[in-house]
């Protein structure tokens, strides 16, 4: 085997840098994964990056032991063992336009910054500490700095080096061209300043976060995307329903203004405005971003979206899953991650709506609020309050109970599916209106015999809802509420 030896000190430098490069490596590219513990990833997912770090990551640790066992580079290796020499090729195949190489180490190394010391870079934050080798991303960006420059010496050194025809040694025949490699020595981190990479990672995070642009986003797949939720009406446009109001907002407002980030856990039978109301109170409060994460992302991909979210310190989310099954779901990843081994980012706050009880062991990691039933009590606050926000300075009694019998008795024709505060909404648009319906109620609650609103179709309703949502069980528990102690 044909070995050479390494006599200058440029070259002994050259044979220990490496294993300080493999330092940096991974401090900048590995992070350990909470899911699987002992196991590590990389911190850029493009692929493209991955391939990239992959194999430098995998020349640098050849050639460290090759270095170690005396055996640095030789054309009689094993054909089925790959030594740096394969590991260099592969790294010029995959690389080799004039470009591709050096972008790719830049584009790599931005992308590992953003990742650990996005955190850090508020909106009114002081970049006096990036280019502080005392504070951590002034550390951050110095390792950066460090590694361009020193695997871009190191690799130039390898292509040079061991490419020297030697009569005694057939291996240079089996490296390709590495003309490549000489383009490093240009790549923006070996020619800059650690203010200047400062200054780059600040246009870049500015350029790419996207939570500058609005503040209702839909969570698909590990992306966000910037939504509009034009159907949603005004905090102040939701009537009655006085204490969900009071329950829902007062819980927002607070983590709003920082004095908490405990889980809301909203449930009620269908069409009572849970959804509406709860994304109405965040729209109302600028100070708050709405994120839309998809059902599977409560049972999966929480602790992606936690993380993903957690990197933005500057702005604060409420993540709300709507319409969760909640006694069919896979609460694993809420109870790891909220309540449980770790502590939920103070910038997030987790809102749940569902048509179902929570179970006792979810319902203690939060703050849990049951919708009230509609029935004609809540009917008849619920279009006096309305009255009052259209200019009325008092609505009689008798006049509230005449507009609710007519609800119900459009509800009897079908002109409506339900009786619902979402559909006495609609009936009360058309009232308000209809100038001639307006005056003949008016006049039936002057009469001698004013019409109310049976209470009984309001029972039987919400009866028929919880049969079809919670089974028998639930009406005999109903009943036995119901019947006197």
């Amino acid at each position: 085997m044909n070995v050479h030896t390494v006599t200058s000190p440029a070259e002994e430098k050259n044979k220990e840098r490496p294993a300080f490069l493999l330092t940096s490596f991974r401090f900048l590219f590995e992070k350990l994964r909470p899911e699987e513990p002992g196991k590590i990833s990389l911190r850029c997912e493009e692929p493209l990056q991955k391939t990239f770090l992959s194999l430098v990551k995998e020349l640098l640790w050849k050639y460290s032991q090759e270095v170690r066992e005396k055996k640095v580079l030789s054309s009689c290796v094993n054909p089925s063992e790959m030594d740096s020499a394969d590991v260099c090729n592969a790294l010029l195949q995959t690389f080799s336009g004039s470009n591709s190489m050096r972008n790719t180490l830049d584009e790599c190394l931005f992308a590992a910054l953003l990742s650990l010391i996005e955190p850090e870079m508020g909106e009114e934050c002081d970049r006096k500490k990036f280019t502080d080798p005392a504070s951590y991303p002034g550390k951050c960006i110095q390792h950066a700095i460090y590694f361009a420059q020193n695997f871009s010496s190191f690799i130039c050194f390898y292509g040079e080096r061991f490419s020297e025809k030697e009569k005694s040694d057939p291996f240079p025949g089996r490296l390709l061209p590495c003309t490549p490699f000489q383009t490093l020595a240009h790549c923006f981190f070996c020619r800059s300043t650690p203010q200047a990479v400062a200054m780059e990672l600040f246009s870049r995070r500015k350029k790419e976060n996207i939570f500058h642009k609005g503040n209702v986003f839909r969570y698909r797949n590990g992306e966000f995307f910037l939504s509009s939720l034009p159907s949603i009406r005004k905090k102040e446009d939701f009537y009655g329903y006085t204490e969900s109001k009071q329950v829902i907002g007062n819980h927002i407002a607070s983590f709003a203004s920082g004095k908490h980030n405990i889980p809301l856990l909203i449930s009620g039978l269908p069409g009572l405005g849970k959804t509406q109301m709860t994304i109405a109170h965040i729209l109302s409060d600028p100070r708050l971003i709405l994120v839309l994460p998809s059902p599977e992302d409560l049972e999966e991909g929480l602790e992606k979206l936690i993380r993903l979210l957690a990197a933005h310190k500057d702005r604060s989310f409420v993540i709300f899953f709507d319409d969760m099954d909640a006694g069919k779901l896979n609460w694993y990843s809420f109870r790891t991650f909220v309540g449980g081994s770790y502590s939920l980012p103070e910038n997030q706050m987790i809102i749940i709506a569902s048509n179902y009880s929570f179970p006792p062991n979810i319902s203690s990691r939060g703050r849990t609020f049951v919708f009230p039933h509609f029935d004609e009590i809540r009917c008849q606050e619920m279009i006096e309050d309305m009255l009052l926000a259209k200019g009325m300075e008092k609505v009689p009694p008798d006049l509230l109970s005449v507009i609710a019998a007519d609800y119900v008795e459009a509800f009897g024709q079908k002109e409506f599916d339900e009786l619902s505060p979402r559909t006495l909404a609609r009936y009360m648009e058309f009232f308000l209106a209809d100038q001639s319906k307006r005056k003949r109620l008016l006049e039936f609650s002057k009469g001698e015999i004013i019409t109310r609103p049976d209470p009984l179709v309001f029972h039987e309703q919400n009866v028929r809802l919880m049969r079809a949502l919670y089974g028998e069980e639930a009406i005999d528990e109903l009943r036995k509420n119901l019947l006197p102690r």
